[in-house]
Formats: structure tokens, sequence, C-alpha cells
């Protein structure tokens, strides 16, 4: 795994968004494949899954309307599993291991890192489904400006099958409400103003996207708008985003969260992350830190 170049650094935090081409060996990139196996392998019944195709119906009932249009006509799934790392040695072991943790210290200059959570996405051949416009944070029980995530996709990605885009300069915005993923509703319960109509307004946005192929990777600021196209291919379109907080990071808990997940028990209001569901995994004055 290379080093984060200082151009680069420069970037994330002036943009929002970096995409750092080559940055992933052949061997963390195997072992992410593995982890990916071991997942999907794994009883889906004890994982956080969302199947976005099975829950459309129930989408449609509540008002809400879709980004893609047309979306009857898909034949593949869009799943997103979440948070499930504890349950899955592999991808814990690079998920809170060397070296990416501190790669991202140095890209986010933090003294210190702890792991949020993660999360895999699948979009099936033929699944159709975009992902709406939307911020991270309003989803994380965090306040603070150095929360980032690190997309990696395992598979060659263009406009065709679920290549990235970002707002540039969209992190220094204010928080808005959750949505979906699929719709631009926010979701119900959140005190958040709505996005705006992004999607039915490009031309309005500094708008980048990004082809990207496995060893790649995306480290966007966890306020930065991103979407991603659908997959009208007839191959999968996989990928991972490990959530990882810097050092003026504390805990918060949102109102309108559709899940409980990343909450802890053992924090309250203010916090430092510092627990067993978000462990230290790294410091300029320990080091690693196992999780």
């Amino acid at each position: 795994m290379r080093d984060v170049t200082e151009e680069e650094r420069q970037r994330y935090h002036r943009d929002g968004a970096v995409h750092l081409p080559g940055f992933l060996d052949d061997d963390w990139l195997g072992r992410l494949e593995a982890a990916f196996a071991e997942e999907m392998s794994a009883d889906q019944t004890e994982l956080h899954v969302v199947d976005f195709q099975a829950l459309a119906p129930m989408i449609e009932a509540s008002g809400a309307e879709f980004v893609t249009p047309g979306i009857e006509s898909a034949t593949g799934r869009f799943c997103i599993n979440s948070f499930n790392w504890r349950r899955l040695p592999r991808l814990a072991a690079l998920c809170c291991g060397p070296p990416l943790p501190e790669r991202i210290a140095s890209l986010m200059q933090s003294q210190r890192i702890n792991f949020y959570g993660e999360q895999l996405f699948l979009k099936e051949a033929g699944s159709l489904h975009r992902t709406a416009f939307h911020q991270d944070t309003p989803y994380f029980h965090v306040t603070g400006d150095k929360c980032c995530t690190v997309w990696i996709p395992l598979d060659a990605v263009n406009a065709d099958n679920g290549m990235m885009a970002y707002v540039r300069g969209s992190h220094r915005w204010q928080i808005h409400a959750p949505n979906g993923f699929v719709t631009q509703t926010p979701l119900y319960g959140t005190p958040l103003p709505k996005l705006p109509d992004i999607e039915g307004s490009k031309a309005e946005y500094d708008i980048v996207h990004y082809a990207t192929k496995p060893g790649d990777i995306i480290v966007h600021h966890a306020n930065t708008v991103h979407g991603a196209s659908g997959n009208t291919t007839d191959r999968d379109r996989r990928a991972f985003s490990l959530h990882y907080l810097g050092d003026d990071v504390r805990y918060r808990e949102r109102q309108g969260m559709a899940l409980d997940l990343g909450k802890s028990p053992a924090l309250k209001e203010g916090d430092r992350m510092d627990s067993e569901e978000f462990p230290l995994v790294w410091s300029r004055e320990q080091g690693y830190v196992a999780a």
C-alpha cells in the first residue's frame, strides 16, 4: 500500500473527496476479496442487510419517489450490508490493522484514528438502482470535522455500473437530512433540512465523477455530498466503504435513523469515541492498537 501524497492531501481538504489510483497492493486487495467472500457466504439473517429491490414495494407504498425511473424493470438486487465487521475476522483485520488507518491519519492530518464501521455494497447485474445524493454525517452518531469514508471497488467501475459522483466543496455545507439511498425523501423523524434537488439540477453544481479499477480508492469527507449511477451491465459491481474517525470527533446521537447501528451504550454526548463499538485502532503515540 503506497503513501498519500501532499497533493492528494490538499485535494481532499479542498474538494472534500480525492481519488487515489493504484493505492492498494495486490496482497491487500486479495485479502479484501476474501473478506467479501466471507461476508457473502455468512448467514445473512445474522448480519445487518438491506435489500432495496425487496423493499421496493414498501418504498413505493410510502409515497417516496425513486431517483431511478423504470426501476420495476430491474433484474438484479442493490444490497448494503452494514457494521458487520465484528462477526467477520478477515474484514476486521483489514479495517483495524496496518497499514490503512495510519494512511488515513496522514490524509486527515489526525493524531489518532478510531474505526466507526463498514458497509458492503453490491449492485448486481441489471440492478439499475441509482444511489441518491446524500451526505454520510447525518447517518452517523458523531460530530466533528475529521470523519471520512474510504470507498474501495472490487471491480472496474464506470458510468454504466455504479460510478461514484461527488459535489466538490460540499463538505463545507450544512448537514442535511438522511434519505433512503434510492429516494430523495428524508427518513422519518429527522429534524434536518432536506438536501437540495441535485438530481434535477446537476448543471448548477460542481460534480466530479471517478471511474475506478481494483487497487484504487476514493476517500471523501463524511459531509461531502455523493451518489452513484445504477448498474445496467451484465456483471456485478462490488465495493466496500470503511468509515474512520479522527481526533476531533465526539459522540452525538442523531434523530431520524431507521436503524440503531452506529450507537454505543457506553458513550454519552460529547465523549471521545473510544469504546468497544468504535475502537481506537491507531495513534501517533501508541502506534497500532488491537481492536
